[in-house]
C-alpha cells in the first residue's frame, strides 16, 4: 500500500522498522505521514513524520496508528495536527 501521493516511492512496508521510521522522521518525509506516528515521551505528544518538531531519539517511540498513540497516553501535536492526516 502506498502512503501519500501516488508519485511517492514510500511503501508502508518500507517503514516497518524503527530505523526506517527514524530516517523518514529525520527527512521530514511527507510521503510517510499516516504510515506511522511519532510519540515524544518528554512532551506527551504524537506527530506525523513531516512535523517540524525535532526531539532527541531517546525520547521517541513509534506507533502504527494514532489510536495506538492515544491509547498509550499521548495527545495530538498542535504544530503538525496529526489527526488531520489520513493514510
Amino acid at each position: 500500500r502506498y502512503i501519500g501521493d501516488w508519485s511517492s516511492d514510500v511503501c508502508s512496508s518500507d517503514l516497518d522498522t524503527d530505523e526506517a521510521r527514524w530516517a523518514a522522521w529525520e527527512a521530514r518525509d511527507r510521503a510517510a505521514d499516516g504510515a506511522f506516528f511519532v510519540a515524544v515521551r518528554t512532551t506527551g505528544v504524537y506527530c506525523v513524520a513531516s512535523c517540524p518538531g525535532r526531539p532527541l531519539r531517546q525520547n521517541v517511540v513509534f506507533h502504527d496508528s494514532l489510536e495506538a498513540a492515544r491509547a498509550a497516553g499521548f495527545r495530538a501535536c498542535l504544530r503538525c495536527k496529526p489527526d488531520r492526516v489520513t493514510a
